[in-house]
C-alpha cells in the first residue's frame, strides 16, 4: 500500500537499507490531502508504520506491528519531497523497538516509535495466498542475532 510497486495506488515511498538503517523520499499530492494544501496524517501514519517496518529487513527478523506512536511536530505540505529515516533502538527478545523521522529539510514533519514482535513467516501463510519468492528463509539467521 505504501511502496509496494505492484500496486499503482501506492504512496511513492522510495526505501533503501544503508547499513543498520532505512533511509527514503516521498513526495505526496493532492490525493494524499487532509486540509488543502496539506497532507493527511493518516498518509503520514501509514508512511511511518511502513518505514518502521522497512527496519525488520536489515535486522533478518520478520515481524509485525504491536503499538505505534505518531507525533506530529510541524505541517507535512504537498508537493515538496520528505526524507525518510528509521532504525531499531534495540532487540529484547521477540520485541522490537523502532524509531523513524520523516523531515521535509531540516524539519522534523513526524517522528514515530514503535513496537514489532517478531514472528516466523509461517505467520503470513495463514491468509492462503502465496508469499513473495523472496521471503523463503527471511529470518533464517534471526534466532542467531543478540
Amino acid at each position: 500500500m505504501v511502496c509496494g510497486t505492484a500496486n499503482s495506488a501506492n504512496l511513492g515511498v522510495t526505501v533503501h537499507v544503508e547499513d543498520d538503517r532505512v533511509l527514503g523520499t516521498v513526495l505526496l499530492d493532492t490525493r494524499h490531502a487532509g486540509a488543502p494544501g496539506f497532507a493527511h496524517g493518516g498518509a503520514l501514519a501509514a508512511i511511518m508504520d511502513d518505514l518502521l517496518g522497512q527496519v525488520l529487513i536489515p535486522l533478518d527478523r520478520p515481524g509485525v506491528t504491536a503499538t505505534m506512536t505518531v507525533d506530529f511536530h510541524a505541517p507535512a505540505l504537498l508537493g515538496r519531497t520528505m526524507d525518510l529515516e528509521a532504525w531499531c533502538e534495540r532487540v529484547d527478545g521477540r520485541k522490537l523497538h523502532m524509531r523513524g523521522e520523516i523531515r521535509d529539510g531540516e524539519t522534523v514533519v513526524a517522528s514515530g516509535s514503535a513496537l514489532f514482535i517478531h514472528v516466523d513467516v509461517s505467520h503470513w501463510e495463514t491468509s492462503g495466498h502465496a508469499l513473495p519468492p523472496h521471503w523463503a528463509g527471511w529470518g533464517a539467521t534471526a534466532d542467531s542475532k543478540p
